[in-house]
């Protein structure tokens, strides 16, 4: 790897797109809606959770991310990393509204080629990012959700809201539970999984394949 100043990443990165469309050259799998009854955010996020590729426009606006945060190791200062972190941006919207998908592809995989070469041997992570100091720390304080199960009476009264959609989820995954792996018996290959994402529900109304994990998952920091 050839050592670069933080305008040296800037200037080498002059293939990037930026797409404010959302065209994709790849399928993505389908999102249907979930119950009203599940929380909020697994009904925003599941869909995503659960997709196994990503658009063309992800991957230009994680390349994008990635830049500003190896661009602000290798800038220390902060005024210095405004400044050249505009001329970023102003690299991404130069080819924002190119239609074809082919050229696009291609700069996009030469901007990837680019930052892979002038990226920052240690770059700054935050404590509890793959790779940071804290990175799990609690794992070993959360205990698994059928814990709840055998709480004393006294103790689920105290939390008498969550122990009520509680009972809702649990018959909700007994209704749905022959469906979600009869789809999985469906759609996995005979040689087995090629990759750890669960397939999206494939009808309106119906749920994704073991998604009780998403919505009783623990608290990041349950102390």
């Amino acid at each position: 790897m050839r050592p670069v100043s933080g305008c040296g990443l800037v200037l080498r990165l002059e293939r990037i797109v930026f797409f404010s469309f959302s065209f994709s050259t790849v399928i993505t799998a389908a999102r249907c809606r979930l119950p009203a009854c599940l929380p909020a955010a697994v009904r925003a996020s599941s869909a995503g959770i659960m997709a196994a590729f990503l658009t063309h426009q992800q991957k230009v606006l994680r390349l994008y991310k990635k830049s500003l945060r190896h661009l602000e190791s290798w800038c220390i200062f902060r005024d210095k990393y405004r400044f050249y972190a505009c001329l970023l941006r102003a690299r991404f919207d130069e080819n924002k509204n190119e239609k074809d998908m082919v050229k696009a592809t291609k700069l996009l995989r030469a901007a990837e080629e680019e930052f892979w070469a002038n990226q920052h041997p240690q770059p700054y992570l935050f404590p509890d990012s793959p790779g940071g100091t804290s990175y799990e720390r609690y794992e070993c304080y959360k205990v698994p959700e059928w814990c709840l199960d055998h709480w004393h009476p006294s103790e689920k009264a105290m939390f008498p809201d969550y122990f009520s959609k509680r009972e809702q989820w649990k018959k909700l995954r007994a209704q749905s539970w022959d469906r979600e792996v009869q789809q999985l018996q469906e759609e996995t290959p005979a040689d087995g999984p090629k990759t750890e994402a669960l397939p999206p529900a494939r009808k309106e109304g119906d749920l994704p394949p073991l998604w009780w994990q998403y919505v009783t998952r623990p608290r990041e920091r349950p102390m």
